[in-house]
């Protein structure tokens, strides 16, 4: 192989991407090469269980790894073979796993970045012996927020080359949280991580996403979470989903410790007097967690919705969810019978 070969490297991801379609040795070369190096430094690589089970015909192109305290994910398609790393030691905020939080690097510990930094170094110099090599880093952390922004249209795919910015061409793509059309450059409001409300301005970036330059910092944020105007009341938080989330860790954790009369105040305050019911879902053979977030194999770890919330959920994909009745009758809503 002498193509050049080029290397995005970002957060705790890297790719490796290779141009020339005449060039069938990408797979054995790279891919299976990386695979075999990584083992010889000590990593144990196998299979994606869960892409196997699932989707077997991609089983090929997927692996995971794992050596001490970082987990990895290898995968081809195409011309690209990508690496994203972890830590199982890192601060978790996804409750689909660590895998999918952002700024994981941040989030490692410090030894535990300087590994992932040593992988990034052995692999840039073993393609290197290779074919030519181009290397971009895509960290901002010490960039201002209009600096990222800028570096961000430039390095866009999808950027206007007159203005140099992508170009929003879809009203449902602009629509915002309060029902007006969004420009590229107003003043809006949103909610930061908290649910407090931040005045900012809002950039367009790609699909429903726009950036928003506020207290000091960038949001990356849908056009459903961002308010044209002024809110009326800018000191009430806009954090129903993660109190209601945290509420329903507390019941969880009270039903656990079979401390019912505090589990009955905490169900009287998410629920009030109404019923609660659970979401099915076929395909995982596992229930819906709280807030559509996650499955759980067991009751106990199982979101806990209104029946006008279970339902209108299972509704929406009714040949994969059913809804589980307070007496743990399953009902169906494609017309087929339920367990």
């Amino acid at each position: 192989m002498r193509q050049p070969i080029s290397i995005i490297i970002h957060d705790s991801h890297i790719g490796i991407w290779q141009d020339d379609p005449a060039d069938n040795t990408f797979r054995s070369e790279i891919y299976g090469s990386l695979i075999r190096q990584m083992r010889g430094r000590g990593w144990s690589i196998g299979r994606n269980d869960q892409v196997h089970r699932h989707y077997r015909c991609l089983s090929p192109d997927r692996r995971v790894g794992a050596r001490g305290t970082l987990l990895c994910d290898i995968e081809i398609s195409g011309r690209v073979v990508k690496v994203d790393f972890w830590s199982t030691t890192a601060e978790q905020e996804n409750r689909n796993g660590r895998r999918y939080d952002f700024d994981k690097m941040k989030r490692m510990s410090k030894l535990d970045r300087l590994r992932v930094e040593l992988e990034f170094r052995r692999i840039v110099a073993w393609l290197e012996a290779l074919a030519p090599v181009e290397v971009k880093r895509r960290d901002c952390e010490n960039l201002s927020a209009m600096v990222r922004i800028e570096k961000s249209y430039a390095d866009s795919w999808h950027s206007d080359k007159d203005l140099g910015r992508p170009v929003c061409k879809y009203d449902y793509n602009r629509k915002s949280a309060d029902g007006h059309l969004l420009e590229h450059g107003q003043t809006v409001w949103i909610p930061d991580n908290k649910g407090r409300l931040l005045r900012g301005q809002a950039f367009y970036n790609i699909n429903t996403m726009w950036w928003v330059v506020a207290g000091g910092s960038l949001f990356n944020k849908s056009c459903s979470e961002i308010f044209a105007e002024s809110p009326r009341d800018l000191r009430t938080k806009r954090n129903d989903r993660a109190r209601r989330s945290r509420l329903e860790k507390e019941l969880q954790t009270a039903v656990q410790r079979m401390d019912y009369r505090r589990a009955e105040i905490l169900k009287t305050i998410i629920f009030g007097t109404e019923q609660t019911f659970m979401i099915w879902a076929r395909d995982k053979r596992a229930y819906y967690r709280s807030q559509y977030a996650g499955y759980s194999a067991d009751t106990a770890g199982a979101g806990r919705y209104t029946q006008a919330e279970a339902e209108a959920e299972c509704r929406r994909v009714p040949h994969e969810l059913e809804m589980v009745c307070p007496d743990g009758r399953h009902v169906s809503f494609d017309g087929r019978a339920a367990a």
